[in-house]
């Protein structure tokens, strides 16, 4: 009787070429690499930290159903996300992410070439200044969504941010802006006032998508967004709109814009 074979020599991962390493990495994404790739051995950390490459997308890509993930404190989270842009040294494109303790400044000096922002922000009237400064040096950016979150000082919300924030990024293909609600606010809702659209907007002639969650609209405003977006093809207004209100003209220019919901939810009295 012939002996059994031998047993195939144990593999040497950690003696993988660092091209093969990164490749493998760049499958996984960010969160498995910090929570178990770059654990393995040196080799593979020395790859998670002197690759650029693997953190130009922070946040966006990871897998929320992941139990590892699920059981991480929220700071632990952000302290993560943080060190991932730190990691793509000035390389990061997207970031998703909430900005809530000022994070967001630092954010823009270690990623400048952002194109695509996604964060949960604090929306009192300060803030609020601090954001735009800080949107109007991201000269790249194209995709921008903010959830405002509820902010104690609610009444004293910049009334234009629509306004400001297309003002501070002029290139963007689409904005997604999301309020806090009256829930959220803990106010009755005859207490609340939406976030008004009613001025005008600078002109954003690349803009192709906007949506805005929990805001009144007037038909001034949407005028406004029609005229100042000449490429406009999915307009979402979710709050209050008075569709009555519009004259023939307007609803000839609402024709041109492919994909259109204008919420028609009663204002509050």
């Amino acid at each position: 009787m012939a002996p059994p074979p031998p047993a195939p020599a144990a593999r040497d991962w950690a003696a993988l070429p660092s091209d093969i390493v990164l490749d493998v990495f760049l499958r996984l994404g960010p969160h498995e690499v910090m929570l178990g790739a770059e654990q393995a051995c040196k080799p593979w950390r020395h790859v998670a930290l002197e690759e650029p490459m693997l953190w130009r997308r922070v946040g966006l890509d990871e897998d929320y159903t992941d139990k590892r993930w699920i059981r991480c404190p929220c700071s632990v989270k952000q302290q993560m996300l943080r060190v991932a842009v730190d990691r793509a040294k000035g390389q990061c494109e997207a970031f998703k992410g909430n900005c809530y303790d000022g994070y967001l400044p630092h954010l823009v000096r270690r990623a400048p070439i952002l194109r695509s922002l996604n964060i949960q922000h604090y929306s009192d009237y300060e803030n609020g200044k601090r954001l735009v400064k800080a949107l109007k040096k991201l000269t790249l950016l194209e995709d921008l969504e903010i959830y405002f979150k509820y902010s104690i000082d609610y009444e004293d919300w910049d009334k234009s941010m629509l306004q400001s924030i297309c003002k501070a990024c002029p290139r963007l293909k689409k904005l997604v802006l999301m309020y806090a609600s009256a829930t959220e606010l803990e106010c009755d809702e005859d207490e609340f006032d939406k976030e008004p659209v009613d001025g005008p907007i600078p002109v954003m002639r690349n803009l192709h998508t906007l949506k805005l969650y929990e805001c009144e609209l007037s038909c001034k405003g949407l005028n406004a967004i029609i005229d100042g977006c000449p490429r406009l093809e999915t307009l979402l207004i979710d709050g209050y709109f008075n569709k009555r209100k519009m004259d023939e003209n307007l609803k000839l220019k609402c024709a041109r814009v492919k994909n259109l919901t204008l919420d028609t939810m009663k204002k509050p009295p």
